[in-house]
């Protein structure tokens, strides 16, 4: 009984070491057995700020106040958003999605890239269309980009439909008697037709006797023609159109008249 005693003893003793608390030359390190996590509920946990992600050489943050002076980063900011909205956007409503000061500066960076791709020959620009602006592709590119399929197919109108529509355009806000009388012809099924198509659309009633619908062009139509605004149709002589005789009732179909 005492060998098993005094044999534990002995191995207790070469793995703490001496007396003295230090281990003895050639003596076998003890083992430490499995590690286990302490968990300690009353630790305290200092919040630790996030590091900064770290950017190349000569990359700056847009949150750098350095960067809100330099015009090459405010007309990259710009750049990047036209290159991704997907209808017109004003000036103002650039100017705010950019961080610009105003539209005017807006409007200043529009013209320097427009100055930049024509002098790199690039195939894109950006155009004012139905009220703002646009990053779009030159027009002499057209028959490659058609090959895509995702882009829409062109808008087909046939002559009846354009010669009304031309008539909206120029003289809209216009009533469907005016127009008529005009085309010489009813116009009923095509103004349907047309606003349909989201190229026309009621703008409002007239003062006359009735208060007949007016109708005028509309945002997806200058979009289509390319156009900025209304007034910016090319100008047209009215007078050699004009008609001498005078309007025929009978020539409106009576199933479409109002």
């Amino acid at each position: 009984m005492s060998r098993p005693t005094s044999l534990h003893h002995s191995l207790r003793k070469v793995s703490a070491g001496g007396g003295d608390g230090r281990p003895h030359s050639g003596s076998l390190p003890a083992y430490p057995g499995p590690a286990k996590a302490v968990r300690r509920p009353y630790a305290v946990l200092l919040p630790t700020s996030p590091t900064p992600p770290s950017r190349p050489p000569g990359e700056r943050s847009d949150d750098d106040p350095a960067d809100e002076g330099d015009p090459t980063i405010r007309r990259m900011r710009l750049e990047a958003v036209l290159l991704l909205a997907k209808t017109p956007l004003t000036s103002r409503k650039l100017a705010q999605l950019a961080h610009l000061a105003d539209g005017t500066e807006t409007r200043t960076l529009v013209r320097r890239l427009n100055q930049i791709y024509d002098n790199l020959g690039r195939s894109i620009r950006i155009e004012q269309v139905a009220g703002g602006f646009r990053m779009l592709t030159r027009a002499a590119y057209a028959p490659w980009l058609a090959r895509l399929g995702h882009l829409p197919s062109a808008v087909r109108l046939s002559s009846p439909m354009m010669e009304t529509l031309a008539v909206v355009a120029y003289r809209g806000p216009v009533s469907r008697a005016d127009i008529e009388a005009i085309r010489g012809v009813a116009c009923g099924e095509l103004l349907r037709q047309l606003m349909e198509r989201d190229l026309i659309r009621i703008s409002g009633r007239s003062e006359e006797l009735g208060r007949p619908y007016l109708y005028d062009t509309t945002k997806q139509f200058l979009q289509l023609f390319g156009l900025p605004s209304g007034d910016a149709l090319p100008p047209i002589n009215w007078e050699p159109l004009q008609e001498d005789e005078e309007f025929d009732p009978e020539s409106i179909d009576p199933e479409h008249s109002t």
